[in-house]
């Protein structure tokens, strides 16, 4: 694998946040509820960043013994 360090792994835009606004209230947010929007899933997704973290190194680790894969 060529892997970057920089590399953004998980994004949320403007559009994300809009296209789930439609599905859940069936219209477009407003700036002014966009940015109570943004400062919920900024919250919410930095919350327990460190246990996300964790249990995904974890999972890695084992799924790559598990499968023999190469460790770099």
């Amino acid at each position: 694998m060529n892997l970057k360090k920089d590399e953004i792994i998980y994004s949320v835009t403007i559009g994300d946040i809009q296209f789930e606004a439609k599905r859940y209230i069936g219209r477009e947010l407003t700036e002014d509820e966009i940015y109570y929007a943004t400062k919920g899933i900024d919250w919410g997704l930095s919350t327990d960043i460190g246990i996300v973290f964790q249990t995904a190194i974890e999972d890695a680790v084992e799924l790559s013994k598990e499968y023999n894969l190469e460790q770099p």
